[in-house]
This record gives structure tokens, C-alpha cells and sequence, in this order.
């Protein structure tokens, strides 16, 4: 779950949402002091930032990763390479035999597998 996760990229991105945020609060506690920055501290900013920081790490992790291997997966497709077991049960889903005789790697022209007919039918009827 954890392998191939990129964490310094994850860091640096976390880090800068972190400034992002301390740099908003900065900007909001000057234009608006009564409202807005009166009652808050440098330390109660830099904690919540702090706190931003180890959240948002891993969810920069986990989503380049994801990222990283869509755009294998797009890359290897567009390349006519062999696509990974999951990639082809996605797209074989709803193969016929009429699909197979044609060629199960292309489904150009031909009509969405992972679509409901019936449904579309009924909402022409209407």
C-alpha cells in the first residue's frame, strides 16, 4: 500500500500549502484586524499549519502516485503495449462474441459495453 510513494515531492507540496495557508491568514489578519486577526496568535497559526502539513503529505502522496500510474497506463495504451489485468477487465467488460471476432483491443465504433441500452431506450420513449 505504502511501496512507490514519492514523499519528498509529497513534503515539498504539503510545505507549500502550509505557507499558503499562513500566508492567507497574514493577508487577512492586515486587511481585516478587527474582525479577523484580533484575537489570534502567531503560535495557534504555526501549529494549524503544522497540522495542514502532516495531513495533506500524505494525500499529495497517494494522489501523484495515482497520477504517476494513469499516466503509465494511458502511455502504454496509446503505445500498443500490453496493458496490466486490471486495465483489460475494464476493457473487455461487456465483450460479445461479435466484439471478440472483431478484435477485443479496440472498441472504436462500436457501441459503449459499459453502457445500459434498455435505459437509453426508455428515455427515447418518453
Amino acid at each position: 500500500m505504502f511501496e512507490d510513494l514519492d514523499w519528498k515531492a509529497a513534503f515539498k507540496k504539503a510545505a507549500f500549502a502550509a505557507v499558503l495557508y499562513v500566508l492567507f491568514v497574514y493577508v487577512m489578519s492586515v486587511a481585516f484586524p478587527e474582525s479577523f486577526g484580533a484575537n489570534s496568535s502567531i503560535t495557534a497559526t504555526l501549529a494549524i499549519a503544522g497540522l495542514f502539513f502532516f495531513v495533506y503529505a500524505p494525500v499529495f502522496a497517494f494522489s501523484e502516485r495515482r497520477k504517476r500510474r494513469r499516466r503509465t497506463e494511458m502511455n502504454a495504451e496509446k503505445n500498443g503495449k500490453k496493458l496490466s489485468a486490471t486495465a483489460k477487465v475494464r476493457t473487455n467488460a461487456g465483450a460479445t462474441a461479435d466484439d471478440e471476432q472483431v478484435g477485443t483491443d479496440t472498441l472504436r465504433g462500436r457501441q459503449n459495453p459499459n453502457t445500459s441500452r434498455k435505459k437509453t431506450a426508455r428515455r427515447r420513449r418518453r
